[in-house]
Parts: C-alpha cells; sequence; structure tokens
C-alpha cells in the first residue's frame, strides 16, 4: 500500500511538471505514456530486495529494466519526457538499474538549462529517497512478521513439550502409586491373608471339637471376628487394586495446610467416576494454587470450590488478598475490562503450570484479581 501512495504521489507530481512544459495533444500522449509505464512497472517489480544487485531474474523484471532504458532514452529526443523521469526513477531504484540511472544523470544534465530543471533534479531526489525507504520498511516488516511467526511457534512447541512432561511426570507418579499399591497388596494377601486363613480353618475345626457350651458359642464369636478381619482385608486389598483417587480426600488433606492461618470455605462436589486425568490435573492445580497462597497471600479468608456439572467440571479457587505479591506481579501485566487475564506466557512457573495442566485436559483458565486472587477453571466433560 506504501508503494501505491509513493507512486501515486510521484505520477501527480510528475503530471504538474509535464503541465509546466507541454499543452493539447502532447501534455495527454506523455499522461497517457506516465500513466502506463508506472502501472506495469508496479506490477512487474513486486518484490522487496535488499541486496544491491540489479534485479534480472524473471521476465518481469528484465521487461521492467528495459521499459525504464527506454523511457530514459526517449527523453533525450522528446525533452518534455524529462519530466517523467522522476516518476521512473521510483522504479529504477527498486530494481537496481544501473543503465537507467546513469541515463537518468545524463539527461538530467542536458536538459538542466530548461526552466523546470531544477525541480525535476528535485522531484527525483524525492522519488529515489521515497523508494528506498519504502523498500526498506517493508523489509523490515517481513522480517518482523517472520520473527514473531517464529516467536509464536517456538511458544507453542514449548507449551506442548511442558504439557507433555506434566503428563509424563502424572503418568509416573501414578505408575509409581500403582506399584506401590500392588506390592502392597501382595503383601498383605499374601502374608495377613494366608495367616488369617489358617486361622479360620483352625477355629472351623476347633468348632467342630468343642460342641459343649460355653466354649463353642465363644469360639463362634472368635470366628466371627476373624471372618470380619478377612473380609476387611479383602475389601483392602480390592481398593489398593481398583484405579481410583478421592478427589475431595485429596484437597481435603491439602488445605489443612490452609486451617491454621485462614478460614478455609470449601464446597466440593465430585463423583468418583471422573476421568484420571482429570483427577490428576485438579489435583495438580488445587496443590500449585495452595502452595502459592501460602507463600505469598496475608489475607485470612480463603474459598475452594469444586462441582461437576453435566457439561463440565468447574475448579474456583479465591484468595481475597489485596497485597499478595502474585497479584502485585500479575497487575504488571495487561487486563481485559473485566479485569481477567488471558495472556500467561510471562508467568512464573507456579502460574504456567496451572495453564499447562488446564491445556492438558482441554480445558479453559481465568484469572482475575478484582477482588483478591481468583483462579477460574472450567473443563469440559467427555
Amino acid at each position: 500500500m506504501n508503494r501505491l501512495i509513493d507512486k501515486i504521489l510521484m505520477l501527480a507530481l510528475s503530471i504538474y511538471t509535464l503541465s509546466l512544459l507541454v499543452k493539447g495533444t502532447e501534455f495527454i500522449v506523455f499522461l497517457y505514456i506516465s500513466i502506463i509505464c508506472t502501472a506495469f512497472n508496479y506490477y512487474l517489480l513486486s518484490k522487496d530486495n535488499s541486496s544491491y544487485k540489479m534485479k534480472l531474474s524473471s521476465f518481469q523484471e528484465k521487461t521492467a529494466f528495459a521499459i525504464e532504458i527506454i523511457l530514459v532514452l526517449a527523453s533525450f529526443r522528446y525533452y518534455p519526457l524529462v519530466a517523467v523521469i522522476p516518476l521512473i526513477l521510483y522504479d529504477i531504484v527498486r530494481s537496481r538499474n544501473y543503465f537507467a540511472f546513469s541515463l537518468s544523470i545524463a539527461s538530467f544534465i542536458l536538459n538542466l538549462s530548461f526552466p523546470v530543471g531544477i525541480l525535476i533534479i528535485l522531484l527525483s531526489f524525492l522519488s529515489s529517497i521515497l523508494s528506498i525507504k519504502t523498500e526498506m520498511m517493508n523489509i523490515y516488516s517481513k522480517d518482523l512478521k517472520k520473527i514473531r511467526d517464529d516467536s509464536s511457534e517456538k511458544t507453542a512447541r514449548l507449551r506442548s513439550q511442558n504439557t507433555e512432561l506434566l503428563n509424563a511426570r502424572d503418568t509416573e507418579i501414578y505408575n509409581a502409586q500403582l506399584s506401590e499399591r500392588n506390592r502392597i497388596a501382595r503383601e498383605i494377601h499374601d502374608n495377613v491373608g494366608h495367616t488369617l486363613s489358617r486361622a479360620i480353618l483352625q477355629m472351623g475345626a476347633l468348632l467342630a471339637i468343642h460342641k459343649e457350651e460355653p466354649i463353642h458359642s465363644e469360639l463362634e464369636s472368635v470366628r466371627e471376628t476373624l471372618d470380619n478381619a478377612m473380609n476387611n482385608i479383602r475389601s483392602s486389598v480390592h481398593d489398593l487394586h481398583d484405579d481410583s483417587i478421592d478427589v475431595k480426600a485429596n484437597i481435603q488433606e491439602m488445605a489443612k495446610a490452609l486451617h491454621e492461618k485462614y478460614n478455609v470455605n470449601m464446597d466440593l462436589d465430585i463423583g468418583d467416576n471422573t476421568p484420571r486425568p482429570i483427577k490428576y490435573a485438579i489435583i495438580g492445580i488445587t496443590k500449585e494454587c495452595i502452595s502459592n497462597i501460602i507463600k505469598h497471600s496475608d489475607n485470612s479468608e480463603v474459598d475452594i470450590k469444586l462441582n461437576e456439572h453435566p457439561s463440565m467440571y468447574q475448579l474456583v479457587i479465591h484468595d481475597y488478598s489485596n497485597d499478595s505479591e502474585i497479584t502485585s506481579e500479575s497487575n504488571s501485566h495487561s487486563t481485559n475490562p473485566n479485569g481477567e487475564y488471558n495472556n500467561f506466557s510471562d508467568y512464573g512457573m507456579g502460574l504456567e503450570n496451572i495453564r499447562g495442566r488446564v491445556e492438558s485436559v482441554n480445558g479453559t483458565l481465568n484469572i482475575s484479581t478484582d477482588n483478591g486472587f481468583r483462579v477460574f477453571i472450567s473443563i469440559p466433560r467427555n
């Protein structure tokens, strides 16, 4: 667009200069020549080039070369065409046409005696400056866009890698927990379970031998106790093997660290059939938020709300502090009119980890400092 504006400006100035040299039919002819040549060269010279080499790599550039040279040579025969040289010089500079540039200087020298000679030289200088400045600006603009695109691509790649690392860490933790549960289950089954089984069999033999009262009743009571113990052992072993995590119990356990200093209001409503990745994400996010509150908050009121809706899970952690370091740090970044944050790339590792966990389950994250520090997370249900 800048090139087009430059060309229109130089065309207007060239037409004015041409009107000072010729009138009538000649003016119309030279006017059409100016418009046609500048339009052709605008189309033919479409590439920006920061080098000083002549542009002769394509048929279009060679055609532009020829037009420029022919016009400058024509000004030696028809002196009014010298008024068009400032316009064509804009393209000569862009195409690095040193032949046409040399001929232009010779044409200036020959026509310097005409009344408008000084004006044409000034317009030619202006045209050259405009051409160089516009080309450099276009090149810098393209470089800036490339840098911005590369930066966005690297940021997206880093976010993806961070999400993968978080998922890998969660998987590793889960595998370690599962392995430990299985080991404990085997220990209970092989040792305690077998011991109780032998005890129950022995008690059954004693009951068969001692049928007289009150020994039989007492032995029966002992066997019932052993049966209850065996049932509890079986239930514990099954729970250890069961791939279930009690989100509410985990959050309540983590929130114990807040009760000494804060008044914690908790509203936890989530089912046991929540997918494991979402459970891990919620627990990890809550742990990160609680850690930040303990480190930075000087407030005494904290809300933790977790609700399961038909289409989503919502987690809200609200620290009503107005002077926390997190709030101060976050206020240095831009917010939208509602006080919500949409760009978290410059935040600390804690909030970056939260954002990564939210993304890992396709959730959305909003952080607000309108009334303290509030983390609002929505996670869609599968």
